[in-house]
């Protein structure tokens, strides 16, 4: 039987995107709905920088309407919805909700697959989650660089032994593209694209601190630590996609489905 949202009115689109106007209990509660289901389903993330490279790249754009749920991860979406007249939930990062995820995976005998992350990242986050969870499950773990190039050694692995969850951090939209095109090899209950999570759970990468985070500043620490790689994202892709939210309200768009 399909899996049906707990929150099913909850959707609006957002420059394109199905995005849910989901509370964070809401949304804890429709992943541990997604893991009583059959699958496979997919739940992704909508930030600007995702929105601008959607708006760029058709298929990732197919993708994002394609899954079964994509919730707001990210100040800039919710700047956007101002600029566009509709109500938007409060941001809702993995970072900061996904130890829920794993406490519901615990208590309810769900395993786990960590797939993704540079080299050491997915290894070491089986070894903290362990720590944190002893009972958690996690059968498949996998980075996102030479083990993930080499796939026919934990192909087989995968599909023998599909975790109910398996948390996918390639970037986007490399991410999204796999899940799209394997969902429904594997026997996997719900994919979900997590971008760089492995990397800041572990400490390879620093959050910004609570107070930048809370007016919408994360941005600016994340330019501040890696300015070579995220100088165009930012200096160009934010401006840019504020144009795109007011050039969407001028012209009447945006709303609910």
């Amino acid at each position: 039987m399909p899996w049906e949202s707990p929150h099913p009115t909850a959707k609006f689109d957002f420059l394109g995107v199905p995005l849910q106007r989901l509370s964070p209990d809401q949304l804890v509660e429709s992943f541990e709905s997604a893991l009583e289901s059959e699958g496979p389903l997919h739940f992704s993330y909508l930030n600007a920088a995702v929105s601008n490279l959607a708006a760029e790249d058709p298929n990732l754009g197919r993708i994002l309407r394609k899954a079964d749920l994509v919730y707001v991860d990210g100040f800039g979406v919710r700047l956007g919805c101002w600029i566009l007249g509709i109500s938007c939930p409060p941001r809702s990062t993995a970072a900061d909700f996904w130890p829920r995820i794993m406490e519901i995976c615990c208590r309810k005998r769900k395993s786990v697959g960590l797939l993704g992350g540079t080299p050491g990242a997915a290894q070491t986050l089986r070894i903290g989650l362990l720590k944190r969870f002893p009972d958690l499950r996690i059968p498949f773990v996998c980075d996102g660089y030479e083990e993930f190039e080499e796939e026919k050694n934990w192909r087989s692995h995968l599909a023998n032994d599909p975790p109910d969850l398996l948390l996918v951090g390639l970037g986007v939209p490399k991410q999204e593209e796999w899940i799209e095109k394997c969902r429904n090899q594997f026997g996997v209950r719900l994919y979900w694209s997590v971008g760089a999570l492995f990397e800041y759970d572990v400490g390879a990468l620093k959050r910004a601190p609570t107070w930048m985070r809370t007016i919408g500043l994360e941005w600016v620490h994340r330019l501040w630590a890696e300015p070579g790689r995220l100088w165009k994202r930012y200096l160009i892709g934010n401006p840019r996609f504020l144009l795109r939210c007011l050039s969407s309200r001028l012209r009447g768009r945006g709303g609910t489905f």
